[in-house]
């Protein structure tokens, strides 16, 4: 029976180690994975990142495992580029590699009893950045600009699309042009910045008249500089456009003149001048021909001198180019004038009078009236003539009224111009500050008594308690003892040096039947 349990057990064992010897790593105590360490041009890529590099880089490839290593193959973008059979626990190669600018997956395969691997992402950008221009000329991807290109306007938007391994972080942009100052010639130079361009750019630039040297970097991500030069000449040949223009007659010789002129180049003046008369008034004076934004543009309100009579007037405007447009204005008068109070001048000046402030002007004024007004009936309480006769333009003024009876009154005031309209605006006040009124009833005003002279200090007399209040009142502190009255009478005893004592009958007259009996014992 024993030996036949030996025999099962013994069985058991023999098949419980062939099982186990043809699991992996069978036989092996502690087998773990092997290291694998990847280095491309001196810096070591863990498995799953990625690097960048300018130029064909050197791998190194170093396995420790603690089994026989059977096969390392390492192999790019899916091809083999080196075997090795080493047959022992550790192996350590290096080699070059042969890249395209790009990205391209590394990747080392190791068997052991086992597959093991290691993959890494390898990036080369040996390449400066292409542009491709879109404006304000067109190239294709990888062609350079062309060296000389023609625009007819001074503020234009270079602009194009990049290609990059890496992708371009920033550029800058050079814009120089020759300008006269007299006789002299000078530069003006302007540079422009831009960052976070995500594959292409627009870069608004302003020209100068003339020819415009332009030099453009363009940096990738690694540094690499592509530089691209090209020469922008303006021809503008269109002249200013005036617009929205308006002479007004303000006096007899004062005309308001407003407008708005520009150009695709830049504005050098804008000048007016009377029609038929010599004399000319620039609203923008002429300048240097220095590339200047801001002139692009210019918009006036300005009044200008001339002689009375003038019914017309010449706007010319010039660009820096030459040309130049000329626009005919009619003066045009204005008769309808503003009217404006003085909000916080206008105001009651007590409970009966209301002050007037204010002006009239930018008209043609022959009569004008202030006048106040009760809101409740609508009846005008006071007016006064503020101008009567002859063609004024400005028409200040500062009147005092009489106020309506009530706490409120309406300021109104009233204006005729030279065409007969009358102009009417209208102002609320009311009175905020307090008026003295009569009372119904007089209250009499005590009358102060006049005060005394110091004397020495003199007991004052208690007042005499109620009857049921009988008691014994000590002077100086005025201070009274309750004693129960049976006769409701007092008398004043006499104390010296104290002072009187305020004394309920009974008690004293008890205390002098006590007194008499005791004289009389004693004779």
């Amino acid at each position: 029976m024993e030996s036949t349990a030996g025999r099962l057990v013994f069985a058991t064992l023999v098949v419980v180690a062939g099982v186990a010897g043809l699991a992996p790593d069978a036989g092996v105590v502690g087998a773990t994975t092997p290291a694998i360490t990847v280095t491309v041009d001196g810096t070591t890529v863990a498995d799953g990142n990625a690097t960048l590099i300018e130029t064909d880089p050197t791998v190194d490839v170093t396995v420790d495992a603690d089994r026989p290593i059977r096969v390392v193959s390492v192999r790019l973008d899916g091809t083999t580029e080196r075997r090795y059979t080493p047959n022992s626990t550790s192996l350590d190669e290096s080699f070059d590699l042969d890249l395209a600018s790009g990205e391209h997956t590394l990747t080392v395969v190791v068997k052991t009893d086992g597959v093991t691997t290691h993959e890494v992402t390898v990036t080369k950008d040996a390449e400066r950045p292409y542009v491709a221009y879109t404006a304000p000329f067109e190239t294709d991807t990888y062609a350079p600009p062309p060296e000389t290109a023609t625009v007819n306007r001074s503020r234009i938007s270079l602009a194009g699309e990049f290609t990059d391994v890496t992708g371009v972080s920033h550029l800058r942009i050079v814009r120089e042009v020759e300008y006269d100052v007299g006789s002299n010639t000078r530069v003006d130079r302007e540079t422009y910045t831009a960052s976070d361009l995500n594959g292409s750019f627009e870069q608004p630039i302003f020209l100068g008249m003339g020819t415009n040297n332009v030099t453009a970097w363009y940096y990738d991500e690694l540094g690499h500089a592509r530089k691209h030069r090209v020469q922008i000449t303006v021809q503008d040949t269109a002249p200013p456009t005036l617009a929205n223009l308006s002479a007004v007659r303000q006096s007899p010789d004062t005309l308001r003149i407003r407008g708005r002129a520009t150009d695709n180049g830049q504005l050098r003046s804008i000048s007016i001048s009377p029609e038929d008369a010599s004399e000319t008034s620039y609203l923008l004076r002429p300048t240097i021909d220095r590339p200047t934004p801001a002139r692009q543009r210019s918009t006036f309100d300005s009044n200008v001198t001339v002689h009375p009579g003038v019914t017309a007037v010449s706007l010319t405007a010039v660009d820096t180019a030459g040309n130049a447009v000329e626009r005919t204005v009619t003066v045009r008068r204005t008769v309808a004038p503003e009217l404006r109070f003085d909000r916080g001048g206008t105001r009651y000046v007590n409970g009966s009078t209301v002050v007037a402030r204010g002006v009239t002007t930018d008209g043609e004024i022959v009569a004008a009236s202030v006048e106040t007004v009760d809101p409740e009936t609508g009846e005008v309480v006071d007016i006064v003539s503020l101008h009567d006769g002859d063609i004024v333009t400005d028409l200040p003024f500062e009147r005092h009224l009489d106020a309506p009876e009530g706490r409120t009154a309406i300021v109104r005031l009233r204006v005729i111009d030279s065409s007969g309209t009358e102009h009417v605006t209208s102002l609320d006040r009311t009175l905020t500050v307090e008026t003295p009124t009569p009372a119904a009833t007089e209250t009499p005003t005590p009358t102060p008594t006049p005060a005394a002279t110091e004397t020495p200090p003199t007991p004052t007399p208690t007042p005499t308690p109620a009857p049921e209040s009988g008691g014994v009142t000590v002077p100086l502190i005025g201070v009274t003892i309750p004693i129960p009255s049976i006769l409701g009478a007092s008398i004043i005893v006499p104390v010296p040096f104290v002072g009187p004592f305020d004394v309920p009958l009974a008690p004293a007259a008890a205390v002098l039947v006590l007194g008499l009996g005791a004289v009389g014992r004693l004779r």
